[in-house]
């Protein structure tokens, strides 16, 4: 639309033709000729003036609208059920519709989130394949910087819920019977520390008593050959000792231990041991 500044503009130079035309052929007086051209002059000044303002005005209104075009967002568009139920496997999907090219999220508790993006019609699915118990999640549509949101309630199938169930009543079972398997070892390990325990004890005891034993039996022989009576050999000169062929003593006991490794014993009288210069064995001393 053409503005009023070249609306002005053009009805001046008009006026102004006319004006000198009208003066040229004198229909006019100079005094009327000179009011209408002083106006067109003034009109052509003031539209000039007004003109490159409307330009400008003109230049700045075309951005500002398509800014305010491009300000324009699509509002997220959100078709779904609200209850969705596994299959006898666990599995779950969530399916709607929303704006194409919109990204779609389910936002569980406990379960890592599923995305997905709507396709062309707008369509979306999710899934996921082992949910562990009914439970609400949220599913969100986001576009152009704008999301929606809806709780949707996600139930186990009755077949998924015997199977949880069965799962669970197996690994009780399990557990229990591990346990019951290592108290069992462990009893079987303590009694068989116990058992060899006390052999170790009645080992050692036996030890300890042969010992004892022994060292008393010694104390004994000790004590008896410490008081017995050593032989009086004063008056016994015609009395029989033992001697050996090569032994340099004379024994009056043919059980003595001097004899011991002896190959042989011959009994003789002391004086005649004596003569042969052998002396009584130490161990009858």
């Amino acid at each position: 639309m053409t503005g009023f500044g070249t609306i002005l503009f053009l009805v001046g130079i008009g006026v102004l033709i006319y004006g000198l035309i009208s003066f040229r052929k004198k229909k006019w007086p100079r005094r009327k000729t000179q009011i209408v051209i002083i106006s067109s002059i003034l009109a052509i000044f003031i539209g000039s003036a007004i003109v490159p303002s409307e330009k400008e005005e003109a230049s700045t209104e075309k951005p500002k609208q398509e800014e305010k075009t491009k300000k324009v967002t699509v509002e997220p568009l959100l078709k779904a059920e609200k209850t969705f139920k596994t299959t006898d496997d666990g599995a779950i999907v969530v399916e709607g519709k929303t704006n194409p090219g919109a990204e779609v999220t389910l936002d569980f508790i406990d379960n890592p989130d599923a995305t997905a993006t709507a396709d062309e019609d707008g369509k979306f699915s999710l899934r996921v394949n082992e949910l562990d118990r009914a439970q609400d999640a949220v599913l969100s549509i986001t576009i152009d910087g704008k999301t929606k949101e809806q709780t949707l309630s996600l139930e186990m199938s009755p077949g998924y819920t015997k199977k949880l169930a069965d799962k669970a009543e197996a690994e009780r079972v399990a557990a229990e019977k591990a346990e019951a398997e290592r108290v069992e070892r462990e009893r079987v390990a303590a009694e068989e520390k116990r058992i060899a325990d006390e052999k170790a004890a009645d080992e050692k005891a036996a030890a300890e008593k042969a010992a004892a034993e022994k060292k008393t039996a010694e104390a004994k022989r000790a004590e008896a050959k410490r008081s017995a009576p050593k032989p009086d050999t004063s008056n016994k000169q015609g009395e029989m000792v033992y001697i050996t062929a090569t032994g340099k003593k004379y024994h009056y006991d043919q059980n003595c231990r001097g004899l011991n490794n002896s190959n042989g014993e011959t009994a003789v009288t002391i004086a005649e041991a004596k003569s042969r210069n052998l002396s009584l064995c130490k161990f009858e001393q």
